[in-house]
This record gives C-alpha cells, structure tokens and sequence, in this order.
C-alpha cells in the first residue's frame, strides 16, 4: 500500500504479550513495508540470541541495573526510523520519542488474563510448558518493570494517551485457551480487524 502524502511509518506500543511482535510482521507483510522491532535492537545490546531469554529474570535486571541500555536503544531506534519510509515500528516507546505527526501510533490494548494465555503459548511454540498461572506472574513482573523502567528514563507513563496514540486496538479475548490451534485462529482474527482499522485510519489522515 502507498498512501502519498501520509506519513509512511507505523508504530506500535502495548504490554507485554499483547501481540505488538506478531501482528506488526504481519502488517509489514500486507502492507508491503519494512518491519523493525526493538526487540532485536535489545538482543544485540545484550547479547541475547533468542525471544524466550526476553523472559528470564536476568534480562529485566540488567536493564534495570545500566538505564544506559535503554538509553541507546531508543536512541539508535528513533535515528534508524527517521531515515525510514515505508516501516513498521514495533517498539515501547518510540510514539513518545517520534516528532509529533511522523507516524501513525497505534497502542494494542490486551486484557492481564489474554497476555498470560499468549505468553504460555510463546512457551509452547519454543517447546516448553509453561501454565497460564505462572505465565500471569511472568507478566505482571514484566508490566511492574515496564511501568518503572519508562518513569525512571524519561517520566513516561506507560499507557494508553490519545494525545499520544492515533489508534488503540483491543486485543483481548481472541484466544479462548492457551492453545496452538486457538493462538492462531485468534491471530488470524485479530489481524483482520488490525488491517481494516488501519487502512481507515491511513486513509482518513489529512495529507
């Protein structure tokens, strides 16, 4: 899709588990854009070679331990989109540090009970078990740090603003149970509404 005179990048925040890695790919993919996402910024700055080390508790504390992660992070992310026509942007911050009016910002909103199911299917899908209970706690402490983290950087509350965010789509209750075969049936059907909420809004966006 080209859109002359509509800003060519699309960024998207939201929690942990909310969906933001997936469905941004899958946006790229149908818009026929470029994806970047932070967390492979993040991997590299920590030597972290895969997405379930995201998850241990060590690579929240490192973080915590040098802001200065953070820092560079969003720094080399906001210096490569500028340059960029044509993205989608999946990174926590970056519709804060963006010029006003640069991009299209779109927060996914996803209930505690959904991300939980989500991230024990995370597990599933890199061959570990992992239960709906013990995942909730694995995103509540997640959501605790992001919440300190951005505050302690930069006074950032972390949360959906509509002074911030062009667009907030809902993201809960399309998986019903912590299955494969559920996951992506939700992620088909989440996909659809996300495709068809930002075709409207890119196209109802004054040049």
């Amino acid at each position: 899709m080209d859109l002359p005179g509509k800003p060519a990048r699309i960024v998207i925040s939201g929690y942990t588990a909310a969906g933001k890695t997936t469905h941004a790919r899958l946006l790229a993919r149908e818009l026929g854009w470029r994806y970047v996402g932070m967390s492979t910024v993040m991997h590299e700055l920590l030597g972290v070679t895969g997405q379930a080390q995201e998850w241990e508790a060590g690579f929240d504390a490192r973080r915590a331990a040098d802001v200065g992660i953070d820092r560079l992070a969003d720094e080399q992310m906001t210096e490569f989109v500028a340059g960029q026509e044509h993205v989608v942007v999946d990174a926590w911050l970056q519709p804060w540090l963006q010029p006003a009016g640069s991009s299209v910002n779109v927060w996914f909103e996803s209930d505690h009970r959904s991300r939980a199911m989500k991230c024990a299917v995370s597990f599933l899908r890199n061959g570990e078990q992992r239960s709906v209970a013990a995942s909730s706690e694995l995103v509540a402490a997640k959501d605790l740090f992001s919440r300190e983290q951005f505050a302690r950087l930069y006074g950032i509350s972390f949360s959906y603003s509509p002074e911030v965010f062009d667009l907030r789509c809902e993201n809960s209750g399309f998986i019903r149970t912590p299955t494969l075969d559920d996951s992506d049936r939700g992620i088909r059907d989440f996909q659809e509404v996300l495709m068809r909420d930002v075709e409207n809004l890119l196209a109802d966006r004054p040049s």
